[in-house]
């Protein structure tokens, strides 16, 4: 975790980075704990790698959650981007994330 800045009204910028889970779920996505802050005001970058696409996010106290999409090209109709499958093995993506809080 890095301490990017602090703004005028006080509030932390810090950048986090962490590994994916190994059995990634579709209902509770994935978890960040932000060490650094209380509470997370709001999340200014999230990404992933492995050609992985953030889709939505949300936050609760410290922790950001993701919910981790792809592209599915082999598809028979090439589209929107569906999210990963439960079960998938994520542990050797990295997550980034800039937020900003408390």
């Amino acid at each position: 975790m890095t301490l990017l800045g602090i703004t005028a009204d006080g509030k932390k910028i810090v950048s986090v980075s962490a590994s994916g889970s190994s059995s990634y779920s579709s209902t509770s996505g994935e978890s960040v704990t932000v060490n650094e802050l209380n509470r997370v005001d709001a999340v200014l970058f999230a990404h992933i790698t492995g050609g992985y696409k953030v889709g939505s996010l949300s936050t609760s106290g410290n922790t950001v959650t993701i919910h981790v999409y792809y592209y599915d090209y082999d598809a028979a109709a090439d589209g929107v981007a569906v999210e990963v499958a439960d079960a998938t093995d994520l542990s050797g993506q990295t997550i980034t994330l800039v937020c900003i809080g408390t």
